[in-house]
């Protein structure tokens, strides 16, 4: 809605605690404009919030008089609600020079604001700043105001019936305000629908208090629960400064193999040129041949050395580490928001956001020496960066969504999860790694090779064979070295170790929540139903067609299907 749109609705709202019922709120609103525009006209966020000051929002506040004046015109530079300090003198502790400041304003407006008298806008629209100065949408509100019936007359059958709106409360010893809200025979919503309200857990008493919405009593006290969010909330901060780092360092690692790469092999090629040209035969007195040679040898062990060091810290695999490590730390990062967003966080939300940190800490360490990950490792395993999964309890009546079809869906999905989603990954990270292996003894091997001849051209009993071993040499140790590091193949190793990982963290959430014989202290099983067929990319209708593996009837080169669809 438009702001004239929620004026002409406001309209027709009534606030009970106000002394003047007989007038719409609409005249009120717009006296209050124009005596501000008279009296400060180069003020037009003065004469805004005249316009669309607490009297027409007495509900949320959204556009109260001392807020409009921050948002608007200071651009929320200060946080101190004014109406706050003025109506109820309160957080004056937590005033700034700035907040002093904006006091004079909300005096200001308080002097303009008062009630309407019944001939003001007739006399307004005919006085001559009503043509001059007032808004075309202004003037067309004012005549709709001048045209309106009174609301509070409820004598005749077509007139507004009230209706229960909202409580409004505020703390022990204010005001309580009283509201209902006008709704016209005639009026039309323009399209605007209004949810439906549950309050069913708001009980109304007849002396015109509420209780709250009915919540079982909390085990912990006031003070121990902001004890738990400044826990959190400590997590919460180190997670995000663990998420930047990795960011950081992944960009700076990738960096590294596109750089070493390119060096090693514009070095080693130019090694095999220097080489072949010193292998020209140009006569007896060829002391510039020399120069060559020894370029050619010095070139070819800074390969080798060069070689050495990017085979053993695979530049490539730690900037996949990295990418994949700053992803899961904003995974948990969302996790931690989603808990606060939803209810208080508890001890054990505590206790099992600390052990998600450091079980990431360990798989994805930050140093490169000491504590780098194994780039060859003897065997290869799915990635494991989670702590031993718990079931999330969510008690609910009725089975909590857990029925024997979906026990036989899970333990199918189960199955086919182990037997072909994790073992592919898990044979294909050990066919990466062979051949990581290989590339990465044969480039420094070829390399050195070719430093070797180099040194060796020019001897007579070996004639043009140290001259060709040395270019041939280089040339395929380039070859290798890009196939390996431009290729990244240390990268594709890593990421279909997390992709094992992936699968073997699913397999554990699937297992906890089957383990648990109480199905009442199992996570809701529609739920879980839904975030597994996430997991996997595929519909609930695909899932329900796995379950026929959960037999044992079922052997497992029976099946022919894997359970992810995802990657």
């Amino acid at each position: 809605m438009s702001i004239w749109e929620c004026i002409e609705l406001l309209n027709e709202f009534v606030d009970e605690s106000d002394p003047d019922l007989d007038e719409p709120q609409i005249e009120h609103l717009l006296q209050t404009a124009e005596a501000i525009r008279k009296d400060y006209p180069e003020e037009d966020w003065l004469h805004l919030t005249g316009l669309i000051h607490g009297d027409t929002f007495p509900v949320g506040c959204a556009f109260d008089e001392c807020n409009v004046h921050h948002k608007v015109a200071k651009g929320n530079k200060t946080s101190l609600p004014l109406a706050a300090l003025h109506k109820h003198g309160a957080y004056q502790y937590l005033m700034n020079e700035e907040d002093k400041e904006n006091l004079k304003w909300l005096h200001v407006f308080k002097s303009h604001d008062t009630p309407p008298s019944s001939s003001h806008y007739n006399t307004l629209r005919d006085s001559e700043s009503y043509s001059s100065l007032t808004p075309s949408p202004l003037r067309q509100a004012i005549d709709r105001a001048n045209r309106r019936q009174d609301l509070c007359d409820h004598g005749d059958s077509t007139s507004p019936k009230p209706v229960p709106f909202i409580i409004l409360f505020l703390p022990s010893g204010h005001r309580r305000l009283r509201a209902s809200l006008l709704v016209p025979a005639n009026l039309r919503t323009k399209g605007v629908s209004l949810p439906k309200l549950n309050l069913g857990g708001l009980s109304l008493r007849q002396d015109d208090t509420a209780t709250s919405f009915t919540q079982p009593p909390r085990p912990t006290t006031a003070s121990e629960d902001e004890h738990l969010v400044s826990k959190i909330h400590a997590i919460l901060d180190a997670v995000a400064d663990r998420a930047e780092m990795h960011a950081i360092i992944g960009a700076q690692r990738n960096d590294w193999n596109h750089l070493f790469t390119n060096s090693i092999n514009a070095i080693s090629l130019t090694a095999s040129l220097m080489a072949g040209i010193s292998s020209i035969p140009v006569g007896e007195a060829a002391p510039h041949m020399l120069a060559f040679k020894l370029s050619s040898v010095i070139l070819f062990t800074a390969a080798t050395g060069m070689m050495l060091i990017t085979s053993k810290i695979q530049p490539s695999q730690l900037a996949e580490e990295q990418r994949n490590a700053t992803r899961l730390w904003e995974q948990l990062g969302r996790s931690i928001e989603t808990t606060l967003a939803l209810r208080a966080p508890t001890q054990r939300d505590v206790d099992e956001a600390m052990e998600k940190v450091l079980a990431l800490d360990k798989a994805y360490p930050l140093p490169l020496l000491p504590g780098m990950l194994e780039k060859f490792p003897e065997i290869v395993e799915p990635t494991r960066w989670w702590p031993k999964i718990q079931p999330k309890q969510s008690p609910q009546a009725g089975g909590n969504g857990w029925s024997h079809e979906l026990e036989g869906e899970m333990r199918g999905i189960l199955r086919v999860l182990k037997a072909k989603d994790e073992q592919q990954y898990t044979t294909l990270g050990k066919l990466l790694l062979n051949m990581n292996k290989t590339l990465a003894i044969s480039g420094p091997l070829l390399a050195g090779l070719a430093a070797i001849s180099s040194g060796l051209i020019g001897s007579p009993a070996l004639g043009p064979m140290p001259a060709f071993l040395g270019v041939i040499g280089g040339v395929l140790a380039t070859a290798v070295h890009t196939l390996e590091h431009g290729g990244q193949v240390g990268m594709v190793f890593e990421l279909f170790r997390n992709c094992a990982g992936y699968y073997r963290r699913l397999q554990e959430e699937i297992a906890s929540n089957l383990g648990e014989t109480d199905v009442q202290k199992r996570e809701n099983g529609e739920l879980f139903e839904m975030k597994v067929a996430l997991q996997l990319g595929r519909s609930l209708s695909d899932l329900k067609g796995l379950a026929s593996y959960a037999s044992p009837l079922c052997e497992d080169e029976d099946i022919k299907e894997f359970a992810g669809k995802l990657f």
